[in-house]
């Protein structure tokens, strides 16, 4: 077989069709195995459940921050935006030379969300956290600002009774959301504050009101992801580019599709208790690999529908609005199978806030940089995202093995291009030979790579479950299995990135 241009290797028809077959099984076998434990217990007074939806006769897994989210997005938020889309549109296409007017409306109509939801002192305090950058803005210096931010950030991981005295009639669930909230807040102020400092230098910054603007769209205040300053839109050139009924068209069928995930969502807290299962995954562990497995991959699809549906609604209603460029929803990790394209693809907000204001400035600009420069730009990118996740044992060791995954694939990276690796290996190997090489060797990764977002979803006990059974209960023979099956992901992973590749072309 003849390898193309672009160093994509096709494989015989037969043998990914066997690929297809081992990961469409190993899938199928673990998610029965973990919907069959799930309706041993469906009816059983286990605290975690609740009643569910009559024609189904289950009870329902209770998963807190889902219901959170979801309940605030329809019934606290969703008024709330239609109010801001409606009225945006108005000024977009009759007072577009009124600058300033669109600016005070997106101040205005979030401010009210916020005094309406929470209290009028947690208007004040975002405001005043744009204050504070704005005014460290005014000296230009990179440094201070960066000092500043996580200062606050730390500040904000071990005082969230903060919140108590803002609103002294909140419970734990509002507390939750203001502390969110302010978190994806200090990105944007950040972003604004990065992207302007020339313009402070210069004595061209913007105006306040500007920044508030920026910093108080109300689609993204709440929940992200993060749109950095630099894809903000100029109103008078960009504005109405696109016809208003096609709008409107994409906007519904959008929603109707987002909100559909939404359903299947709650379909499958019938089905697979992912929140009991964390609250007992030392129960679970004695179950077996495969119950774990069932249950990993169970909560790895549970959560990529849950941020599709959170980032999807709110990309949609931002495309509809026109005020910036929003990134993509995130990418299905079900074909997700390098550290590199998991970052990259899942929150592409945030991926866009690294590159653009830590990986970038913090070495050359150039991909020819050095090794040591890629390794120690990561770890500030990662230590970043330790700080803003809230300084926890959980987040440590996702980020921990996370880093460790990244400077693994990079340090592959760098031999694949060694004189030794061209000499012994790719020499010696056909381009299909080398395919089915660089996929069995990633295999271990994409394995570590599942099991350390375990610690970030389901906290450090589903992440030590997994690492106990793997390298201490597993027998040789099924982790051998786990590898095969691994490897098979990776060999379709390839081949389906090649095909959106040839497809875009």
């Amino acid at each position: 077989m003849k390898r193309v241009e672009n160093q994509y290797a096709p494989l015989f028809r037969c043998e990914l069709i066997c690929y297809i077959a081992i990961w469409a099984s190993g899938i199928i076998y673990v998610t029965y195995n973990i919907l069959d434990i799930s309706s041993n217990i469906k009816n059983s007074e286990i605290p975690d459940l609740i009643p569910g939806w009559s024609w189904l006769g289950r009870n329902k897994d209770t998963c807190p921050e889902w219901r959170i989210w979801t309940a605030f997005i329809i019934y606290s938020l969703g008024p709330w935006i239609i109010l801001h889309s409606s009225v945006l549109l108005l000024i977009q296409n009759y007072f577009i030379k009124v600058t300033t007017l669109r600016d005070v409306w997106l101040i205005t109509v979030t401010s009210l969300c916020i005094a309406y939801n929470f209290s009028s002192l947690s208007v004040l305090l975002f405001i005043g956290l744009t204050v504070i950058y704005y005014y460290i803005l005014l000296f230009g210096n990179q440094l201070f600002i960066w000092i500043t931010s996580i200062l606050l950030l730390g500040f904000w991981s071990y005082n969230d009774s903060l919140f108590d005295i803002i609103d002294p009639n909140s419970d734990g669930e509002i507390a939750y959301l203001l502390l969110l909230t302010l978190y994806w807040h200090q990105l944007r102020c950040l972003s604004f504050s990065l992207s302007s400092l020339n313009k402070a230098k210069n004595k061209m910054l913007p105006t306040f009101l500007h920044f508030l603007a920026y910093s108080f769209y109300l689609p993204c205040f709440f929940f992200g992801p993060i749109v950095i300053y630099t894809k903000l839109k100029d109103t008078c050139i960009t504005t109405n580019k696109t016809c208003l009924r096609q709008r409107l068209i994409t906007l519904i069928i959008n929603l109707i599709r987002y909100f559909f995930w939404m359903f299947v969502v709650e379909f499958i807290l019938h089905y697979v208790y992912i929140n009991m299962f964390l609250q007992n995954i030392k129960v679970f562990k004695n179950l077996g690999i495969t119950a774990l497995s069932g249950f990993g991959f169970g909560m790895g699809q549970f959560f990529f529908i849950k941020y599709t549906f959170i980032y999807g609604t709110v990309i949609t209603v931002a495309r509809f609005d026109e005020y910036f460029e929003p990134p993509k929803p995130p990418k299905c990790i079900s074909r997700i199978y390098l550290y590199s394209d998991m970052w990259r693809s899942f929150d592409r907000g945030l991926y866009n806030f690294l590159k653009e204001y830590i990986y970038r400035p913090s070495g050359c600009h150039s991909e020819n940089a050095s090794l040591r420069t890629k390794l120690v730009r990561s770890f500030m990118c990662f230590a970043f995202i330790f700080i803003w996740h809230g300084l926890s044992w959980e987040v440590f060791l996702w980020t921990l093995f996370n880093y460790v995954g990244i400077t693994l694939e990079t340090l592959a990276r760098v031999f694949g291009k060694s004189s030794y690796y061209l000499r012994y290996i790719k020499f010696y190997l056909s381009g299909s030979n080398e395919r089915r090489f660089l996929a069995l060797i990633t295999s271990p990764l994409t394995m570590l790579s599942a099991i350390s977002n375990f610690f970030f979803f389901g906290g450090i006990d589903a992440g030590i479950s997994f690492f106990e059974a793997i390298f201490l209960l597993n027998t040789w023979i099924e982790n051998t299995i786990i590898i095969i099956i691994f490897y098979s992901m990776c060999q379709i992973s390839m081949e389906f990135n090649h095909y959106k590749k040839t497809k875009q072309q």
